[in-house]
């Protein structure tokens, strides 16, 4: 399900979405969405990294792994 939404960006920012998008043959929406799922991805990745070095991200080992695929 996809909802409009308004948003508002410096000049300099829309012209460089209006330049990426003619450039790379797609819809200035498309490249916000890309950029915002590309966002959120390294967010991500970067919060699992902050919980890792604290020690309070759960890891699993290898054989563990394996031995729940019943490998």
């Amino acid at each position: 399900m996809t909802k409009k939404m308004t948003i508002t960006l410096e000049e300099s920012l829309i012209n460089e979405l209006s330049s990426l998008a003619f450039e790379t043959g797609k819809k200035k929406t498309q490249v916000i969405r890309e950029a915002l799922q590309d966002y959120f991805d390294v967010n991500a990745v970067t919060k699992s990294l902050q919980e890792y070095k604290m020690g309070t991200l759960k890891t699993i080992s290898h054989s563990d792994i394996r031995d729940s695929l019943g490998l």
